[in-house]
């Protein structure tokens, strides 16, 4: 058993998406972006694949010889200011450069100092890559404190200074790209944070900012910030549209990835492996085609594949059993309710696929059908997607199970894929 790993790729001999295309058509676009600073903001949902599109991104960059940066602000979330942690991260870099080591300390004291007016205090130290150390701030406070012209002069002239610090680092025709990361997995203040140092801070520099990011939560992120300023609001400013606009200069949202493109990829990671119709029809309807889901769909799905093995004596099992556990899966996660329910009473799943199968054959019945149900499945008798699932026909129907698998398989998934309560309807 392989189990399929959330690392981002960073190889295009490993772009199982086919993300190559769209990474050429955006760095074509920003390699002729002047003047600069720019903002390029890269859009999609939770698990669609941000952070593989980046690093492939910066492995381009990186092979036309273009510097680039990697930040991580969950890292430091809650623990310092992250937008100090991104700057400091820009200043460590650039102070292993021949003549450039003086400079970046200079620039890391003013930022501290920053750091320290805004409430960081000594945690400021935690974010400058040890560049300032922690004994060193308090000291810096004092000295500055008791009038220090030369740093006072490096704080009222930060701006200017970075952007002449940019220069030297990359040349004058040069630039940086700094990718932003997993911004949406940062609290919003501290979201909000990195958004506006980069034009607060950085706003002359020969730099180029990427920002990966879900555009929900960015409307959340500007939504918390201004509170009730949105109560009367316009949808599209709301959505977080018209701050974008303010933030991004260049938005790119990411491409989706087609379920069968998924499914190539992923194939060879599924248990025996299986490239059965039924299958990933199955997976198609109940999770759609969204990576990071698929991923840990199947991961579980073999984990509990191989307990189901052992548990039989080491014989193998048929592809009725493989489409049924599945279904099960599937179920536990997109349809606790009902998971819930077939613990209690196995039967049920026969009993709900045979009520969706009349009436599909005969809607007008619906009302009377439904009356018919035991009370506890009423409430599932219009849950549209749970019927689609349970009601596959012809080759891709998945016979309900007896009720003594239902149960085996029960206790294998609280096995492989813990306790009922734990996850969420993404696991």
């Amino acid at each position: 058993m392989r189990p399929l790993t959330d690392n981002p790729i960073s190889d295009f001999g490993d772009d199982a998406f086919r993300f190559e295309p769209y990474v050429d058509v955006l760095h074509g676009a920003v390699e002729q972006a002047m003047p600069l600073p720019l903002t390029v903001g890269v859009f999609g949902s939770w698990g669609t694949g941000k952070s593989s599109f980046l690093r492939l991104w910066q492995r381009r960059l990186e092979d036309r010889k273009v510097r680039t940066i990697w930040f991580n602000p969950w890292k430091y979330d809650r623990k310092v200011e992250v937008w100090a942690a991104l700057l400091h991260t820009i200043l460590a870099e650039m102070e292993g450069e021949e003549g450039l080591k003086e400079k970046a300390l200079r620039l890391a004291k003013a930022a501290t100092w920053l750091s320290v007016r805004t409430g960081l205090g000594t945690a400021a130290s935690a974010a400058t890559g040890g560049m300032i150390k922690s004994g060193d701030v308090d000291s810096l406070l004092t000295t500055l404190s008791q009038g220090d012209a030369e740093q006072y002069r490096q704080i009222n002239r930060f701006e200017n200074d970075f952007r002449d610090a940019v220069r030297e680092f990359v040349g004058a025709d040069g630039r940086l790209v700094v990718f932003v990361d997993d911004l949406d997995r940062c609290t919003p203040d501290s979201a909000m944070t990195v958004l506006e140092s980069l034009k607060l801070f950085l706003g002359e520099s020969q730099c180029v900012f990427v920002l990966a990011l879900d555009l929900d939560v960015l409307a959340a992120v500007a939504t918390n910030k201004f509170g009730d300023a949105f109560k009367d609001a316009p949808a599209e400013v709301v959505s977080g549209l018209a701050y974008l606009d303010k933030i991004v200069q260049l938005p790119f949202f990411l491409p989706d990835v087609g379920f069968d493109t998924l499914r190539e990829a992923f194939t060879p990671y599924v248990h025996q492996p299986i490239d059965d119709d039924a299958f990933w029809e199955l997976l198609r309807r109940g999770l759609g085609a969204n990576p990071r889901r698929l991923k840990r769909f199947v991961n579980v799905f073999n984990m509990a594949m191989e307990v189901s093995i052992a548990q039989a004596g080491g014989a193998s099992l048929d592809r009725a059993f493989h489409l049924q556990l599945a279904v099960l899966q599937m179920i536990r996660s997109r349809h606790r309710a009902f998971f819930h329910v077939l613990a209690a009473e196995p039967r049920s799943w026969d009993t709900l696929a045979g009520y969706f199968r009349q009436v599909q054959d005969d809607p007008a019945e619906r009302p009377r059908l439904l009356s018919g149900l035991p009370s506890e499945l009423h409430l599932f008798g219009a849950d549209r997607a749970l019927e689609r699932l349970l009601t596959q026909r012809g080759s891709l129907r998945v016979p309900p199970p007896t009720p003594q698998t239902v149960r085996a398989m029960i206790t294998t998934l609280r096995a492989t894929a813990g306790p009922d309560g734990l996850g969420s309807a993404d696991d």
